[in-house]
């Protein structure tokens, strides 16, 4: 059995507990689990992981019981199957629309992601919003769509709206769907927000010297 395969199942215990609010214990000792019928189920969801990394495991396991709360629990079947992948979606959807002070913690993850990003490619932060590493679309275009950014983690980038603008109607539906059609929504929630502009402020100046300290 893979350290990967342990975390998950100890995420999907640590996830089914809290939720609950119950006491638990991580899972420690692994000999002969390989022979237990959840194992076939922890390979599966590891296949899923590893085919979309781009997935947050903390909120796959999340997602259900913020949906469905009428249901105890979801076992480890429930999560390699389909419908796991749909309350997925449908919650990611939902916490899209939700009050920006709500979603500092996925802007910071973003912020992580971007930083890393443009250490690797070896770029400056503010040239991020324009770098295209297939010359086809802009990078940070594709990172919204595969859920790896969350976009209010790109309010201050300047021009944000001129630069959604160049892309076509067409990408702008694939990559960016529902942000573009509601840019100035998203936007005007972004400013009136109490807690994520002053956040994120602060937090992108300290990502952009990280970034430029990195790249002496």
């Amino acid at each position: 059995m893979t350290e990967f395969e342990q975390r998950i199942y100890n995420s999907h215990l640590a996830v089914s507990r809290s939720m609950r609010n119950k006491p638990f214990k991580l899972k420690g000792n692994w000999k002969g689990f390989e022979e237990n019928p959840n194992y076939l189920f922890v390979k599966r969801i590891a296949n899923f992981f590893n085919r979309y990394p781009q997935v947050d495991m903390q909120v796959y396991f999340e997602a259900p019981y913020k949906l469905y709360s009428d249901v105890d629990y979801f076992d480890l079947k429930y999560f390699s199957s389909p419908r796991a992948i749909k309350s997925y979606t449908i919650y990611k959807q939902e916490l899209a629309k939700s009050s920006p002070d709500e979603q500092i913690e996925e802007v910071k993850k973003s912020l992580h992601f971007i930083a890393k990003f443009c250490v690797e490619n070896r770029i400056l932060l503010d040239k991020y919003i324009h770098h295209s590493s297939t010359g086809l679309h802009p990078d940070w275009a594709q990172h919204v769509k595969e859920g790896k950014i969350n976009f209010y983690s790109l309010m201050e980038f300047t021009n944000l709206y001129d630069t959604i603008n160049t892309l076509s109607t067409e990408e702008q539906l694939l990559f960016l769907s529902p942000f573009s059609e509601n840019f100035l929504n998203y936007k005007t929630k972004y400013i009136n927000s109490k807690d994520l502009r002053p956040f994120l402020k602060l937090a992108f100046q300290r990502v952009r010297f990280f970034v430029e300290e990195n790249l002496k």
